[in-house]
């Protein structure tokens, strides 16, 4: 810990569990001497926690943000507790398990990826039926239905107990979930979800940089970046409207759009043509 404090690295993910048997589980003593050891030099510890029991554990031990939403069962009254005293910042990263946008042909997803990458995951098990769940519920026989109102329960359970959303992704972990268009993915989950559009836009924009304690973005206003979003349409009425991209400013500067999107066009083709030659 004191290694990462002198590189000047502000954020700590911790992996407390064993992943499915890979390899041995952090124990109690070791996960709350690095949580301890990194408050002591002002590091944030996010947990990857996919369990209501590594959930509790990790808000006992101090961390200050969790990662990973769970749904196969419901809260029970101490995590709600501990959510209501600790108000932990909370990631849910749901939509790598939600393939419906990328399978529909949804234009603002099939701008961002090259079309051999979408042919191949279009023809993979991602979009059978089978596996066009949104999420939670991993491991078990239920319903698509079933799944969701699960997902819903457990989304509106650790907001109303006191969760503050930050927005947060598992992008580009897959070729079915690409950088770029997975934001507004996961902004749309939210809302599907139970949340307003404002909780949504609040998320996604001025709490991630209170969490990463980022003083100059996050909002417009006074001392902050000139980073900003030119919308046609009102994301208020209908979160995807976040898509409707007029412009883009960074730091007061136009971002030429189309010149970056001709870029990477030109950039796919010459990848597809040497991944092809003989």
């Amino acid at each position: 810990m004191q290694d990462i404090a002198a590189k000047k690295i502000h954020q700590l993910k911790i992996w407390e569990t064993d992943r499915g048997g890979s390899y041995p589980a952090m124990p109690p003593q070791v996960y709350e001497a690095v949580i301890d050891e990194a408050h002591k030099h002002g590091i944030l510890v996010h947990a990857h926690a996919t369990s209501w029991q590594e959930q509790r554990d990790s808000l006992k031990a101090g961390v200050d943000v969790l990662v990973h939403t769970v749904s196969n069962v419901p809260a029970d009254a101490e995590m709600i507790a501990l959510l209501k005293e600790k108000k932990p910042y909370w990631t849910p990263v749901m939509g790598l398990g939600d393939h419906s946008e990328i399978c529909d042909n949804d234009p603002f997803v099939d701008q961002a990826l090259p079309e051999k990458v979408l042919a191949e995951v279009r023809a993979s098990t991602t979009c059978r039926p089978a596996a066009a769940a949104a999420g939670g519920g991993r491991g078990n026989a239920l319903t698509p239905e079933q799944r969701e109102a699960n997902l819903k329960n457990s989304f509106m359970t650790m907001i109303r107990s006191g969760a503050r959303l930050v927005l947060g992704t598992d992008s580009g972990v897959f070729p079915r979930y690409g950088i770029g268009w997975s934001e507004h993915h996961e902004m749309g989950m939210y809302v599907r979800l139970g949340a307003t559009p404002a909780e949504a836009i609040i998320a996604s924009t001025s709490r991630p940089a209170e969490a990463l304690a980022l003083k100059d973005v996050g909002m417009l206003a006074v001392g902050r970046n000139a980073d900003f979003l030119v919308l046609n349409a009102n994301p208020l009425d209908d979160i995807k409207n976040t898509r409707q991209i007029s412009a883009m400013y960074l730091k007061g500067t136009k971002v030429d759009r189309d010149a970056l999107l001709a870029q990477w066009k030109k950039s796919y083709a010459m990848s597809a043509a040497t991944s092809s030659a003989p």
